[in-house]
């Protein structure tokens, strides 16, 4: 039987809440299904570290990383849970959807979903001291049928490789990691030759000129250091936005869901989260409150079912 995996980190957030008839009596756990050093955990840190400059919630929150089976313990967990009664929450991404309802046979009405707070994409990168200093390079060897070994974490960054593999073609094969810090580890020691990744997770192995990127993977290019053709650029209709969400468990009482709905958007809100987390990582801003958050994570479900 697979033990999970977790490892904690208290932070303290102290002041007054939200006026609401609900709030936390107790330590809030916040459960993250990738490890720490990702775009999950830095979303979640982010998220926290606006909570408590601004004096948000009263309550001590537990960061707990639960990594094994792909996440899929984590989830398992919240969906079940039925004693947190609103003192547990689930960072839950397009990454962490995608294989729980095609994989793990879940559904989106397992859990209570609370905001989206973001819009992500991913970049295809190298080592500095690759061959392949460009997309084009790249896409040579691609078409001559080199060996390439390729680094990612799960679901989304799965999805791109598939979708390189099956458009693009080529004699490729994929490494899965458990978070994308452990990818770009591949990556940095020549395990791997490209990796598939977040800015957020690489921005500073990229500034420091220790990675390169090829291409990028959303429907526009990125700001500098992340200013690269996009797939659609060259070609390709290849292109993911990358939603990231909050959720709570299915009993989540509607006054606990109601109080972090509008903690959550008051982040997204906040001079702090705009400056600090959405502008430094070239992420596109949103603000999905309970009900918007619920109509959207259906709706992408959808897609996903339609597309397995």
């Amino acid at each position: 039987m697979m033990k999970a995996a977790s490892a904690s980190l208290l932070v303290l957030l102290s002041g007054a809440a939200v006026a609401s008839d609900w709030s936390p009596s107790r330590n809030v756990e916040w459960v993250n299904t990738s490890s720490a050093g990702g775009g999950t955990s830095i979303f979640t840190q982010s998220a926290i570290e606006v909570m408590r400059t601004n004096e948000l919630v009263e309550r001590n929150v537990i960061v707990n990383y639960k990594t094994d089976g792909g996440g899929a313990i984590g989830r398992r967990e919240v969906a079940n849970d039925r004693r947190s009664r609103g003192h547990m929450l689930l960072t839950l991404n397009y990454g962490d959807l995608e294989p729980y309802v095609n994989i793990e046979g879940g559904d989106i009405g397992n859990f209570t979903p609370l905001a989206v707070l973001a819009f992500d994409s991913q970049v295809l990168l190298a080592r500095a001291d690759t061959k392949y200093k460009d997309i084009d390079k790249l896409l040579a060897a691609m078409d001559a049928n080199e060996r390439l070994m390729v680094g990612g974490s799960k679901s989304d960054d799965e999805a791109i490789y598939q979708d390189l593999k099956n458009i693009v073609g080529g004699n490729v094969e994929y490494i899965r990691s458990s978070s994308t810090s452990e990818a770009l580890t591949l990556l940095l020691g020549g395990h791997v030759d490209i990796a598939i990744a977040k800015p957020a997770a690489s921005l500073d192995l990229v500034a420091s000129g220790e990675l390169i990127p090829l291409v990028s993977f959303g429907e526009k290019r990125f700001d500098k250091p992340f200013d690269t053709p996009t797939m659609k650029e060259k070609g390709y209709d290849i292109s993911y936005n990358i939603w990231r969400g909050v959720v709570g468990p299915k009993n989540m009482t509607d006054e606990a869901a109601k109080y972090w709905s509008e903690i959550l958007v008051k982040v997204a809100q906040s001079d702090e989260w705009r400056n600090n987390y959405i502008r430094k990582f070239m992420l596109q801003p949103v603000a999905m409150d309970h009900q918007e958050a619920l109509e959207y994570m259906k709706a992408q479900q959808k897609v996903m079912v339609q597309n397995r």
